[in-house]
């Protein structure tokens, strides 16, 4: 049976990754976490328009045809969920009830937002840039009807990376990922990305919505106390692919496979504990180690003692962000990149998996990260015999 997603909420569908199932540095699409607030809309490419307006000198209605003509550009980039790994917290929190696979990474192509902006001119006084779905429902405490708004700041708005996103790992994008356009901004929580785009403001003071107010804040302690804070910028996490939780090894040589990211930044380092946080030890990093792109790690354990052990693993990005060892309950249902125990059993009458050496398997998966970059995406390439994500 070939590997699906797996559901969490069926209306809306919110489902996620099959982390263990992915065996390539690119995500397939048909496994790609889908996370969506409101029904997808269905829309006809012939009448859509995407607007622009606002703070602009020059309103403008763009057709599809219009936005074709635009140069393109193609970025790999890792795309998570704000509230992915909910489920774990110790105190339950509101929202959809994440696991950890509310993530994936992809090829993103599209039009530079840049471009369609400057088309229309940004006034003097332009701060901010609004933009909406044609996605539209309620919320429990919101029971008029709504569409999907959210802002980003200019600057980031104006980043070249910054996309309108025509298609994804090569294909036209899926209705379940905002066909036929949808912004994509690499580095961010997916919630800044929004599906189906319909529209886009030009605004001259923040803008104050719903999903950036009420939803999708969190706190952080400053010089001036407590104060709230937009969801943006992803932070540094490491997730352990396998072995599976609860998972029995044997003495000798075991490997711990994972990927770790850090939304604009690049990993630049792995480490990992088998003995609860009390030792740590680099993991080998493997394939492409590059900014928006999650990176690929093995960690060769030679266990030594029966019994239960608690793995844990962090996350270090190229500018020196570290994965924490706790939840800041600030945060709440958002931002869960802690690192979270993995409980494995070693036990002394089961042998350990025979491994190939360190140096050949770092050698073979630079190569087939490499491959992969050059063969169409829609191919689900192997790791290691499988052992890959």
């Amino acid at each position: 049976m070939a590997e699906q997603r797996k559901v969490v909420t069926a209306v809306p569908e919110n489902s996620e990754t099959p982390l263990d199932s992915v065996r390539s540095w690119v995500t397939p699409t048909r496994l790609f976490f889908v996370r969506n607030h409101f029904d997808v809309p269905a829309l006809d490419l012939a009448a859509w328009r995407l607007i622009v307006e606002g703070r602009v000198r020059t309103r403008r209605a763009w057709t599809w045809d219009e936005l074709m003509d635009l140069p393109e550009r193609t970025i790999f980039a890792t795309v998570e969920c704000a509230g992915n790994g909910r489920s774990f917290l110790a105190e339950p929190q509101a929202g959809v009830q994440w696991g950890a696979g509310a993530v994936g990474h992809a090829e993103w192509t599209g039009v530079p937002l840049k471009l369609v902006l400057e088309r229309s001119g940004l006034e003097a006084d332009a701060v901010e840039v609004l933009f909406e779905g044609a996605d539209v429902g309620t919320e429990p405490d919101h029971p008029a009807p709504m569409p999907f708004q959210r802002s980003l700041p200019l600057a980031k708005a104006l980043h070249p990376d910054t996309l309108l996103a025509t298609r994804m790992n090569g294909e036209v994008l899926d209705p379940s990922h905002g066909y036929p356009l949808r912004l994509f901004v690499p580095g961010w929580y997916g919630v800044a990305s929004v599906k189906w785009l319909r529209r886009i403001e030009v605004v001259n003071e923040p803008f104050r919505g719903y999903f950036q107010s009420v939803k999708y804040t969190v706190r952080r302690r400053t010089a001036r106390g407590v104060e709230s804070e937009v969801v943006g910028p992803m932070m540094p996490k490491s997730e352990v692919i396998r072995p599976r939780a609860g998972e029995v090894l044997g003495l000798g040589g075991n490997r711990l496979f994972g990927a770790a990211w850090a939304g604009e930044d690049s990993v630049s380092r792995v480490e990992v504990s088998t003995d609860g946080g009390t030792t740590w030890s680099d993991a080998t990093l493997m394939g492409p180690q590059a900014p928006y792109s999650w990176t690929l790690w093995e960690y060769l354990w030679e266990a030594e003692s029966p019994g239960e052990h608690t793995v844990l693993v962090r996350a270090t990005s190229s500018r020196g962000r570290v994965q924490p060892a706790e939840h800041d309950p600030l945060h709440g249902g958002y931002l869960i990149h802690h690192s979270r125990p993995l409980c494995l059993r070693v036990a002394a009458g089961r042998h350990a998996v025979d491994h190939a050496d360190a140096a050949a398997i770092l050698y073979d998966m630079n190569a087939h990260a490499e491959e992969n970059m050059r063969l169409p995406l829609d191919v689900e390439m192997e790791f290691s015999a499988g052992e890959g994500i």
